[in-house]
Order: C-alpha cells, then sequence, then structure tokens
C-alpha cells in the first residue's frame, strides 16, 4: 500500500486536507466516499470511487488526473420515477492557490482553486461531481416522448392571417 494512502486513511473521516506545498511527488490516492454534502443532486446509492494522481508542474501549480465512479438515484424530469444516474468519468485538470482566482487570465476550463496548504480532496471529488452530473434527468424508455407537440397543435398567431393572403 503507498505511503500516502496510508496517511490518508489515518487522517479522520470528515478531514481529509493535506498540504500540497509539501512532499514529494506524484501523489496516488485511491479513495472511497460513502456519502457527499452536494445538496442540488440525487442520492447517492453506490459508493463514490476515486482514483486520483496528482503531479507537481511548478511550485504552485498542479496536475490532477484520474477517474471517479458513482450512482445516484434522482427523479426522471418527464415522469418523476426514481432512476439511477450513472456516473463515470475521467478528470484531467489544473490545481491553482485559490489567491490567483481573480488574477488567472489562462483561460483554462479545467481549473480547481483551493488553498494549497489546507488542500481539501473531498473538496475537488465533489466539485467534480457536481460538473460531471447531468443538468437534465430522464428515463431511456417511453417517457422521453410524453405528449409530442404536433405540428398542428403548435400555437401559431399568425396562421390565420396567412391563410387569409393566401
Amino acid at each position: 500500500m503507498h505511503l500516502f494512502q496510508k496517511f490518508l486513511e489515518s487522517m479522520s473521516k470528515r478531514n481529509k486536507t493535506f498540504n500540497l506545498r509539501e512532499g514529494s511527488f506524484p501523489i496516488q490516492m485511491d479513495l472511497v466516499f460513502d456519502e457527499i454534502e452536494i445538496k442540488e443532486i440525487g442520492r447517492l446509492k453506490d459508493l463514490i470511487n476515486a482514483e486520483i494522481k496528482i503531479s507537481i508542474i511548478s511550485k504552485d501549480l498542479f496536475r490532477c488526473e484520474g477517474r471517479l465512479n458513482t450512482t445516484f438515484i434522482d427523479r426522471c424530469q418527464s415522469c418523476l420515477k426514481d432512476i439511477e444516474v450513472n456516473l463515470s468519468f475521467l478528470t484531467n485538470l489544473v490545481i491553482k492557490h485559490e489567491d490567483l482566482m481573480m488574477d488567472d487570465d489562462s483561460n483554462q476550463d479545467q481549473t480547481h482553486y483551493q488553498d494549497l496548504e489546507y488542500f481539501d480532496v473531498e473538496q475537488l471529488i465533489e466539485e467534480e461531481i457536481s460538473l460531471n452530473y447531468p443538468n437534465i434527468v430522464k428515463c431511456e424508455g417511453e417517457c422521453l416522448d410524453i405528449n409530442p407537440l404536433k405540428e398542428e397543435e403548435k400555437n401559431l398567431p399568425f396562421k390565420k392571417i396567412r391563410d387569409l393572403i393566401d
């Protein structure tokens, strides 16, 4: 078992912070979370499995690569049935100190800002899940086409005028 993994396991369950400005790199972590504190998504069904590798690019610039897998239970936005939302995605982002957020003009989309001296792995995981969670949750079944608008049923306010002109 990797030394850093033992360190993470010895940390308290709610406090997974460490100093990114100290230590040896790359840091490889195989993490498992059984809860999450994101309010606007479904409820967690399975454990969150995260394989993460953090490597140093320069003094206050780090790269995070990895994979996250989990399953949520959420409501279909059409039929309101409970459905499973499977999340399995790769992550590849840059980590910078939060003080640089307002001054950063690099135009990088995949940047995570956080205090590097008290880097919170759980916060990184939560941010990645919320960014990758689908905006629209729907079944793959028949409820996708509930009451589709037909051409005749559309509201065409000037149709009568067009008919009169023709």
